[in-house]
């Protein structure tokens, strides 16, 4: 995977709501308790202040960052931000909101009262700190995620599997368009199916290196025999294992799949879109 591919693939980590909320809530919470019993950068120095006051102070660095996130997540991003983050977007998104706070933690130290000199000065510093900061809470809850959402992920295929009478463990026997089985592979080795003409090509992983075998027989016949599993219908000559989906690239004019173990890209038709559109938001 190159740079390019890497800066465009999907990041839906904050796509949902609930998980914004977590985002904020924790990040808040953290920023409150680490600034309070580490003290980092020697912030209780930087007012004469002690006791009640100076946890109130320290506290509201913790504040200031939560109602930033607030406003960023919930308000300017659902008015002009976009609904569904790729990874460059995001990370622009994060830098401006380092910026913010590295920006309203000035003013607060300062207690609203500084010239336009003195801030410029500051703001370096201020961005550096803020980075060091949030950089602790902002990873642990997108670590979080990624896990809620691979579990989601894994217990709807595995749902989906057992409706078929086959496990994702278990082998899969491909018939020929006499009934005839020619060939089985387990499960969870399948990659993906492509047509061509009278003929079915099965991808699968041995060990980590992609084969394939050759079936002389129809996808629309093949498809019947996954019906309500895993393996989806994507473009009128592939069907993929959903389960082997490593990210989906939503480009311009088309939509394609990148599955675990192959350098190309399964391409996704205006046809079957809407199904993957909804289970990558899954």
């Amino acid at each position: 995977m190159n740079i390019r591919e890497f800066l465009n693939r999907p990041f839906p980590f904050l796509d949902r709501p609930r998980h914004r909320w977590i985002l904020i809530l924790f990040s808040f919470a953290f920023g409150v308790f680490f600034i309070n019993v580490f003290i980092p950068f020697n912030i209780n120095r930087w007012n004469k202040d002690s006791g009640f006051d100076e946890f109130m102070r320290l506290s509201g660095f913790g504040i200031i960052a939560g109602m930033v996130l607030l406003i960023s997540q919930f308000g300017v991003r659902n008015l002009f931000g976009p609904r569904h983050f790729r990874v460059w977007t995001f990370a622009l998104w994060v830098a401006g909101e380092l910026f913010l706070m590295a920006a309203f933690f000035i003013f607060y130290q300062s207690s609203w009262d500084i010239s336009m000199n003195r801030f410029l000065k500051d703001i370096p510093d201020s961005f550096k700190y803020t980075l060091l900061g949030i950089v602790i809470p902002y990873s642990l809850v997108l670590l979080f995620l990624s896990q809620i959402i691979q579990k989601t992920k894994m217990n709807q295929l595995q749902q989906e599997a057992g409706k078929t009478g086959f496990g994702i463990t278990d082998l899969i026997d491909f018939p020929d368009e006499k009934g005839a089985v020619r060939f089985s592979v387990t499960a969870d080795q399948i990659l993906y199916l492509e047509s061509a003409d009278n003929y079915v090509f099965v991808y699968y992983l041995n060990g980590s290196k992609p084969e394939k075998q050759i079936l002389r027989n129809s996808m629309k016949s093949i498809e019947k025999q996954f019906e309500n599993s895993s393996f989806k219908r994507c473009h009128r000559s592939f069907m993929v294992n959903l389960q082997k989906i490593e990210f989906v690239d939503y480009g311009k004019s088309q939509c394609r799949v990148k599955l675990s173990g192959l350098e190309k890209f399964i391409p996704v038709s205006r046809k079957f879109y809407p199904g993957f559109r909804s289970f990558t938001k899954s």
